[in-house]
């Protein structure tokens, strides 16, 4: 709790507190930009569905083969052009949702790599998965060969120069995690590379428990862990640009050919914002963001610096809140406090 002494001395700055224009940004939109992000997509940024399904250890092909790009504008609601630190970041949630009808099972949690097989059914370190399915996980994106966020379109090539033909780490765009600067490192090879990488998210479900086939039409969520390092750094520069873009990959595992597995379909399929019945139904990929954006001394963002605000800031603050976090540390301590006292007496 937030010392009573301390807060009281806050409210007495608060009511000398310059006025100052921020906004408190509540935003929703559907994708503007898709792509089935795999080396035989005959159809790119055409296509009515999008799967994803890995190959795991398989020279010659990222483990996460196939893999779903999704963009999505944001400057019709938030300014842009700011500094990346003028961009607080509350909460960030995606969604997609499924086409096929029981072909894979739902598992909410992370597997680690080393319960992944290779491509001829055996890995000499594989220790068994303790949970039945895989998980769909959620990433940013990260770009190569010259192109980046303003040039690359869901048109735009695959890819060139594998480092092992016919396709291995050629993609254009591709799945990432960033670091606290927000630059990319690709997390396409995972397996083969031996390492856990943590996505931003992995897409939960209410239509069914854990381990249970996925019916079709299950919508999944992707709820940002922003406290993770480089997330909110990625999402700043995204916001900044006007266009967070998400990459969707799961790992189950597909035999492979240019439409996406010669045997059985056990592997998800998604809608993209091409699909008619998506667009009737409501389907196609949605992103939901709060943020808050200019000046975070006037927290409650009506446009005037008062009581109010410190009021909402001291009740945030008390509750363990994260809206309260003005550092981006995910921990509420007496510099958030400080920071927020700066802002809100800065012109």
């Amino acid at each position: 709790m937030f010392p009573q002494t301390a807060a009281l001395g806050l409210g007495l700055l608060a009511m000398a507190g310059p006025a100052a224009q921020a906004q408190l940004i509540d935003f929703s939109t559907d994708a503007t930009l898709d792509r089935w992000m795999y080396p035989f997509n005959g159809t790119p940024g055409t296509r009515l569905s999008a799967s994803t399904f890995g190959i795991p250890r398989l020279d010659g092909f990222d483990d996460h083969d196939a893999q779903f790009i999704l963009g999505f504008r944001t400057d019709s609601g938030i300014p842009t052009g700011l500094d990346a630190s003028q961009y607080r970041i509350i909460s960030v949630r995606v969604s997609a949702t499924v086409s096929n009808d029981q072909a894979f099972r739902f598992d909410a949690t992370y597997d680690p790599h080393y319960t992944y097989q290779n491509q001829e059914g055996h890995y000499p370190h594989l220790q068994p998965d303790t949970t039945p399915g895989r998980p769909v996980k959620l990433w940013g994106v990260g770009y190569r060969d010259g192109f980046t966020l303003e040039t690359w379109q869901e048109t735009s090539p695959f890819g060139f120069n594998p480092t092992i033909p016919p396709a291995q780490e050629a993609r254009t765009a591709y799945i990432a995690v960033f670091d606290a600067d927000g630059t990319p490192t690709d997390a396409s090879n995972n397996l083969k590379q031996e390492i856990d990488l943590m996505p931003m998210a992995i897409g939960q479900t209410d239509a069914v428990a854990p381990g249970v086939l996925v019916p079709a039409d299950t919508t999944f969520t992707f709820d940002v862990d922003i406290c993770q390092p480089g997330v909110r750094a990625y999402l700043q520069q995204s916001l900044a640009a006007g266009e967070p873009r998400f990459g969707i990959s799961s790992l189950h595992e597909a035999d492979g050919g240019p439409d996406g597995g010669a045997g059985p379909v056990a592997y998800p399929i998604w809608y993209t914002r091409e699909n008619p019945i998506a667009q009737i139904l409501g389907f196609v990929p949605h992103l939901e963001l709060e943020v808050r954006v200019g000046n975070a001394g006037d927290y409650n963002g009506d446009g005037v610096r008062n009581f109010f605000d410190i009021s909402d800031y001291l009740r945030d603050f008390n509750a363990g809140n994260l809206a309260a976090d003005m550092n981006g540390d995910c921990v509420l301590n007496f510099f958030d406090i400080s920071i927020f006292l700066n802002e809100f007496n800065n012109p």
